[in-house]
């Protein structure tokens, strides 16, 4: 009797803790953000790809390769998302009372634990798999030193952009992560510079969606940091559309055979759409879509197309 009710103890307790990780997914990370993490892998893989000199009968390495890389994107970031809520779990209740854990229906154990099942998740992947050790052990470091503030917490804590120009280089890194898992796994060669460029519309594209989610008209600022509040209302606002046209211009002068025509002028009209939204919501009129997700539309836009421009090209 007494195993069966601790049995039940045991059971209920799973599920328990697998409810409340669904509340959080839920809110925290819905499906849309691991398509985003697998778009990234992919549309970064394509990008490579469409400027190495592969053999092109052979478009991707082995299943398990292939699988364990694009895996680790979207559970890194859901990592990132972990370890922010752990870093701000005595601000949060404060700034965002609404959010799962500020209400107590997830408990910070919960991510803890989930946390630890994604670590050895992707140390099983990464050690084994994907053939890229010293990049992922890289990046899982940096992102280590991301958690603890780099041993500068009050310096980088309090600064929205401190913590903006320390933080956003991980980007970077997820970046060359696939292009190691390239390099080690096809038989190409790399032209790094070429490559090493196409890394900073991942880049750009990063900061320009860190930027756009912490933009506030002056009315509706609050105690917590935005990036309006620090840079300013106008010039929060510049970054995005400043970066977001460097990327065009990139992925232009990189792939200028390949997207000159329509692609061109189908980017450039997201890209106006884009714009277009920053000034409405600027002169306080109404808008289709936020800033955050315009600017999502215009990043998924330009990866999809680095994605489509390589399947249309097999």
């Amino acid at each position: 009797m007494h195993n069966n009710t601790t049995n039940q103890i045991g059971a209920d307790s799973v599920r328990f803790f697998l409810a409340r990780i669904r509340i959080y997914l839920s809110e925290m990370y819905p499906p849309c953000n691991i398509v985003f993490g697998l778009l990234f892998f992919m549309s970064a893989w394509c990008g490579i790809d469409l400027l190495s000199l592969s053999d092109h009968g052979r478009f991707f390495p082995s299943e398990i390769v292939l699988f364990s890389g694009a895996v680790t994107i979207p559970l890194f970031l859901l990592l990132l998302r972990i370890m922010d809520e752990l870093k701000d779990r005595e601000t949060d209740p404060v700034h965002f009372p609404d959010r799962s854990v500020s209400r107590g229906d997830v408990h910070i154990a919960d991510l803890k634990i989930l946390g630890g099942l994604i670590v050895a998740f992707l140390f099983i992947l990464n050690l084994f798999f994907t053939h890229s050790t010293f990049i992922f052990l890289s990046t899982f470091g940096y992102a280590c030193f991301m958690y603890k503030y780099f041993f500068l917490k009050e310096l980088i804590s309090k600064n929205i952009l401190t913590a903006l120009l320390t933080h956003n280089p991980i980007s970077y890194l997820f970046f060359l992560y696939v292009v190691s898992i390239y390099k080690n796994n096809m038989r190409a060669a790399i032209p790094n510079g070429q490559v090493l460029f196409l890394g900073t519309v991942f880049l750009w594209s990063s900061l320009s969606w860190e930027i756009a989610r912490k933009i506030r008209r002056p009315e509706d600022e609050t105690a917590y940091q935005t990036y309006s509040k620090v840079l300013g209302f106008r010039l929060s606002m510049v970054i995005p559309i400043v970066l977001s046209g460097a990327s065009i211009a990139a992925v232009t002068y990189l792939y200028f055979d390949m997207v000159i025509g329509f692609i061109l002028l189908y980017m450039i009209a997201v890209y106006l759409f884009m714009v277009m939204t920053y000034v409405s919501f600027y002169n306080k009129q109404p808008v289709l879509f936020g800033l955050k997700t315009t600017t999502e539309i215009f990043i998924v836009t330009i990866q999809s197309l680095l994605v489509t421009i390589r399947i249309v090209s097999l």
